[in-house]
């Protein structure tokens, strides 16, 4: 019994030894774990800033191209302001961005990357352009000379795009890393020690907190673009009576995208065709898009011709100028007659449309002008052309022509091998050239192909509108 009772103070002091341990090594893990948690969130807060650097430089680029082609188009040199306002902020731009590149220790060669090509974009084309535009304005506002600043700006918007995406995602990779390390908190402060359970559950309860509303906040966010996306294109496509049409619709991998289309009846025998794309993405330019979409369906729905509809869309667009947006858009109507159809078509700074003739090679379609929401007034030729029974006409976004570097077939010259063929034939070409590469884009895809069969009755039937998925 002395035995027992001088092993009773051995066996506490040893309890109180190990739940001493436990309670240390519930501790140390707490600490553990709230360190690194404390950690990502420092790594989140630079990655933040980082980030708004990396679209600060993408936006003054954009600056400066919208400044060099206003200056271009109309030869004033107002249109220069935005221009050097961003010219004088980029150094300054580049240098934070180049100080949250160095302070990360991470994607310093897409950096240099990203550096090298807005220099080479400020430096070469920029001041190289505006030289022409003393010498040659014609030359200046070339198509090669327009599509090489596009080039240039586009592949320093795919550049900081690149940057971004890595940021984002590893903002994910730690938020998820936050989650797991939490779990596991809780099951290690359980373990340890019954008295640091309610701590653990609290901790526990509010991270699940933060869970549920970010997936609450993530399903509003699908169903707004979900909502936004069919305010911006049409449920149905009407039946053209003694014709074929088709269209493809391919969204980018980012948010709601701002091309658009419509088909229409306007007159007992004639319909409108609409195409167009509203710079930028995400809500703003969704908002954007409707308004031009309805406007043209309006206008032309009135009677007013393919050029008057786009000059009333001109300057609807000014109106909302604090928007600082601007559009590309082809319209046309087709007038239906037994043996051939009358198409009047204007276009404002869109790719032109191809005209696939039945025999022989297609080709673009004449049609110009200057895009919209940047200029008073616009200038526009429009065009008028008649379309033999088994003839066609395919429009188009410019994501068939923009994704990737390397060298394609334009449209006009892939269409040739489909001379004879129905309009889905005629769109599905064009779909599958504007996803070579293969992969999600970050442009949006827009196709629309009218054929030319002959007179039928008129038909009011409609059908649902053709979409493919990114």
């Amino acid at each position: 019994m002395a035995r027992g009772r001088r092993a009773l103070p051995t066996r506490v002091a040893a309890a109180v030894a190990i739940g001493a341990l436990l309670v240390g090594a519930g501790v140390a893990l707490l600490l553990r774990n709230t360190l690194t948690l404390r950690s990502s969130a420092a790594t989140t807060i630079r990655d933040e800033s980082y980030l708004l650097r990396v679209a600060r430089v993408e936006s003054l680029v954009v600056d400066v191209e919208t400044g060099l082609r206003g200056d271009v188009i109309t030869g004033r040199s107002l249109f220069l302001q935005p221009l050097h306002r961003a010219d004088a902020q980029l150094p300054s731009a580049i240098r934070q961005l180049e100080q949250s590149a160095s302070a990360s220790g991470r994607y310093q060669a897409q950096i240099r990357a990203l550096i090298a090509a807005v220099s080479a974009y400020t430096s070469r084309y920029v001041p190289g352009v505006l030289a022409l535009v003393a010498q040659n304005p014609g030359a200046a506002r070339s198509y090669s000379v327009t599509l090489e600043g596009k080039r240039e700006v586009d592949a320093i918007r795919r550049l900081t795009g690149s940057v971004e995406l890595m940021l984002s995602n590893g903002d994910a990779a730690r938020q998820r890393n936050a989650h797991a390390t939490a779990d596991t908190s809780v099951d290690e402060a359980i373990a340890a020690l019954i008295a640091l359970t309610l701590l653990t559950v609290a901790l526990g309860t509010y991270l699940g907190h933060l869970a549920l509303s970010r997936e609450r906040a993530r399903e509003q966010s699908e169903e707004t673009s979900r909502t936004l996306q069919e305010s911006i294109l049409p449920a149905t496509l009407p039946t053209i009576p003694g014709c074929e049409l088709a269209v493809r619709f391919v969204p980018s991998a980012g948010p709601v995208s701002g091309d658009f289309y419509d088909a229409f009846r306007v007159a007992p025998d004639t319909w409108a065709l609409v195409i167009g794309d509203v710079c930028g993405k995400g809500a703003p330019a969704a908002a954007a898009t409707a308004m031009a979409r309805w406007t043209l369906r309006s206008s032309l729905g009135q009677g007013a011709t393919p050029a008057e509809s786009l000059r009333l869309l001109n300057e609807v667009m000014l109106g909302h100028s604090e928007n600082h947006r601007f559009v590309t858009a082809l319209c046309l109507t087709v007038a239906l007659g037994p043996d051939r159809a009358v198409v009047e078509m204007a276009c404002a700074g869109h790719p032109p449309a191809i005209l696939v003739p039945a025999a022989g090679d297609p080709f673009p379609v004449a049609a110009h002008g200057d895009l919209l929401g940047v200029f008073a007034p616009i200038r526009l030729e429009p065009a008028e052309l008649e379309l033999q029974p088994g003839e066609s006409l395919v429009v188009y976004t410019d994501g068939v022509t923009d994704q990737g570097a390397e060298a394609r077939r334009s449209p006009d010259d892939v269409l040739r091998d489909q001379v004879g063929h129905g309009a889905e034939q005629l769109a599905s070409t064009l779909e599958k050239l504007a996803q070579r590469p293969v992969g999600r884009h970050r442009d949006d895809v827009a196709i629309m192909a009218i054929r030319f069969l002959g007179a039928e009755p008129t038909g009011r039937e409609t059908v649902p509108a053709a979409t493919s998925a990114p």
